[in-house]
């Protein structure tokens, strides 16, 4: 049949390795500081060493969140990520979230709409059509 050298083999195995690789499907990245206005990142979060905090009067300013992994906080509220799964451009979270007064299982729904910037999606019928933008902030 066809006579190819163990070398020209590799080159192949190793080429179609390659594209394989690189066409796999990356997470988005949701690591950082987000806030509701790009220009209000300094008025949302204060930085003290490595650790992102919110301001005093950040929910004034439109307020935001921190993710790191699979926790995720705003200034009211700390949720831990259960699952994620990302189809396109949207991401569905299950995720427990505790409050001062209440615990709860909820879903997320987030449109990515480019790396820097992503949507909620409201998906409670009451708040359909609702959404609402974060952008990141680089701290």
């Amino acid at each position: 049949m066809f006579n190819v050298s163990r070398s020209t083999g590799l080159y192949v195995f190793l080429f179609c390795s390659g594209l394989l690789l690189t066409s796999q499907a990356r997470a988005f990245d949701l690591n950082g500081a987000w806030a509701t206005g790009a220009d209000q990142c300094s008025k949302v979060f204060v930085k003290k060493g490595d650790k992102i905090s919110f301001a005093q009067f950040s929910e004034e300013f439109g307020g935001g969140f921190v993710a790191d992994g699979n926790d995720v906080r705003s200034k009211t509220a700390r949720c831990t990520i259960m699952s994620r799964k990302e189809t396109g451009d949207i991401i569905d979270f299950q995720a427990a979230c505790t409050s001062e007064i209440m615990a709860t299982s909820t879903n997320l729904r987030l449109k990515i709409l480019d790396a820097n910037s992503v949507s909620r999606i409201f998906t409670d019928p009451a708040l359909a059509g609702m959404e609402l933008t974060f952008y990141r902030c680089s701290m």
